[in-house]
Parts: structure tokens; C-alpha cells; sequence
């Protein structure tokens, strides 16, 4: 039988796993809930995994019983080096059919840019400012009205002592990040504060990319088609109220003197499958083996940006 490996993405909210051929076939690809080990513990994180796999080799028509050749899984946390050994090992004793080997690195690995939940971000930063402002603890930069009234609709509550509930005993974070849609909406019909934190969070975003600009490769750098930025989540579906922010903070970059001659322009790409295929690649590669990765179909430019000569 042809070598199989498996990739993982492990998650907060929800997880994903895939199976690859050496040749770069995805045989199949499963779905579960939170996988974070910090937040649900090792041995839940572990029977997600061990789940998923096995789904998946049954959807790819393979015998559930046979070892992956390897299993690369890039998850939160990954670079606790003390806690992903025991997590292996406990892998390897109470799961001995799932994989032949084991690779765990952190989520945050592959990535050019990243940051926190930004959705989760946004949506906490609105609601403070509301708190703020009713608190007189700082001027809101615009009127909070309308956001404050989409927090009664949001979280079914008539006041904002009626939130604490939800800040707190009742917390759930994806459920509060979901919030941020409201937002976005209120941002596309003119709404002033909506409009301010995602232009704030675009800022955000882009100072990751700052921050990491220094170490990037100089044929990334200086790449006449513009730097490539990976872009993952669900917030980058608004990108155009990011825009402004993003674009105001990269445009600042390059014109500082060590980036002026020779960093021009980005692009922003998501991917087009998850990145339990890099997690894939990553397992084959620790034991000397290669997937073959077809890597300009694995993504998609979503949008592009030149930087003006005189920057």
C-alpha cells in the first residue's frame, strides 16, 4: 500500500484532520471540536485527535487498524516542548494503531503574520469601549449607540449589567467572538465606532507583519509580485473595513530606511486547503520522506497592493 500520512490542525474552536498520499492526493479530510490542550485538557485533546484519524482513514477507504506513516500536528501550545513529549507518548500507549510516528509543532509555525482571535479581538474591544464610556472611565473616540444596542440584540439582554453573565460565568469565547459580525454589519451601514475597531484591528494585524519583516526571507521581501501574507480566520472576510488600518501601517513600514528600496508591495492569500497539510508535510519531512506539494494551488491572492515609488 502507498504511503499515507496525516496532518492535524488543532484549534480552540474546532479542529481539522487530513490524509495525504506522497504524491500530494488529499484522501480525505474530518472535522472536530476544540483540540487545545491548554483549554480541554490532554486527554480530551487526544481522544479529538485519535477520532478524527480514524474517520478519516475510514472515509479514505483504509483499514483503521493500520499506522499512519507519520502524523504532523500543529497545535496551540505545540511549543511546550515537556508537554508535547508526554502528549506523544501518551499517544503512542493508548492509540498504538494510529500513527507510526509523531511530530507536534505550534499553530503559529508557517505563518507570516499572526495574532489572537481577532474576531474575538474586535468584538472585546467594541464592548469595552461601550464600558469604558458608561463608566467615564475614557472618551469613546465615537458615539456608542448604535453598538451598544446591538450587544442588547446580540446577548438577548435589556442592560449592560446584564452582560457581566456573559464576560464571566457564562463565558464562551467563540460565541463572543460571533459578535464581530454584528459589527461588521454596523461598519457597512456607517456606523462610526463599528467603522473605528476594525480599522484599529487592521492596524493591529499589520504590526504583527512589522514585527516579523526583519526576518523574512529577502526573496519574500523584495518579491516583485508584493511580500506573501497568509491570511486565516473568518474575520479576513473583512477585509475591506481592515483595509485602511492594514494598509496605513505597511505603507509607514516601507518607508523606513532599511525597507525603502526594497520592499514594495503585498498580497494577502488564504488557503485553499487546511493547514493540516502543512502539519502533513512537516511529519513526512522529520523522517526524511516529502509530500509532493502542488504550493501555488494550495493558495489563492485575494488582494494586492503596490507602495507608491516616492515611499
Amino acid at each position: 500500500m502507498a504511503q499515507v500520512f496525516g496532518g492535524v490542525e488543532g484549534g480552540g474552536s474546532h479542529s481539522v484532520a487530513l490524509l495525504v498520499s506522497g504524491e500530494g492526493q488529499i484522501l480525505s479530510q474530518t472535522q472536530g471540536p476544540c483540540s487545545n490542550h491548554w483549554l480541554v485538557g490532554a486527554d480530551k485533546c487526544m481522544e479529538v485527535i485519535h477520532d478524527m484519524v480514524q474517520r478519516a482513514k475510514t472515509e479514505a477507504g483504509l483499514d483503521p487498524d493500520t499506522p499512519l506513516v507519520s502524523l504532523g500536528m500543529s497545535l496551540s501550545g505545540g511549543e511546550q516542548k515537556d508537554a508535547i513529549n508526554k502528549l506523544i507518548q501518551d499517544m503512542k500507549e493508548r492509540f498504538p494503531s494510529l500513527s507510526e510516528h509523531y511530530l507536534i509543532t505550534t499553530d503559529a509555525v508557517g505563518a507570516i503574520a499572526t495574532a489572537s482571535d481577532k474576531a474575538f479581538w474586535i468584538s472585546h474591544l467594541a464592548v469595552k469601549t461601550v464600558f469604558d464610556a458608561k463608566d467615564n472611565l475614557a472618551l469613546p473616540p465615537h458615539d456608542v449607540t448604535h453598538v451598544r444596542r446591538a450587544m442588547e440584540e446580540y446577548f438577548k439582554v435589556s442592560s449592560l449589567i446584564d452582560l457581566l453573565p456573559h464576560l464571566y460565568r457564562d463565558f464562551q469565547k467563540s460565541f463572543f467572538a460571533g459578535f464581530c459580525k454584528k459589527l461588521s454589519e454596523g461598519a457597512l451601514a456607517g456606523d462610526a465606532l463599528c467603522t473605528h475597531v476594525f480599522t484599529v484591528a487592521g492596524r493591529v494585524l499589520a504590526k504583527h507583519v512589522v514585527a516579523v519583516l526583519p526576518a523574512a526571507a529577502e526573496s519574500l521581501l523584495t518579491d516583485p509580485l508584493g511580500l506573501p501574507i497568509l491570511c486565516e480566520g473568518s474575520v479576513w472576510k473583512s477585509w475591506d473595513l481592515l483595509r485602511p488600518g492594514f494598509t496605513e501601517v505597511l505603507c509607514e513600514a516601507a518607508s523606513r530606511e532599511q525597507f525603502r528600496s526594497r520592499f514594495h508591495g503585498y498580497r494577502l492569500l488564504t488557503l485553499q486547503y487546511s493547514s493540516a497539510l502543512g502539519g502533513a508535510s512537516l511529519g513526512a519531512q522529520a523522517l526524511g520522506a516529502s509530500i509532493r506539494m502542488d504550493y501555488l494551488s494550495n493558495a489563492k491572492v485575494f488582494y494586492r497592493h503596490a507602495f507608491n515609488s516616492s515611499q
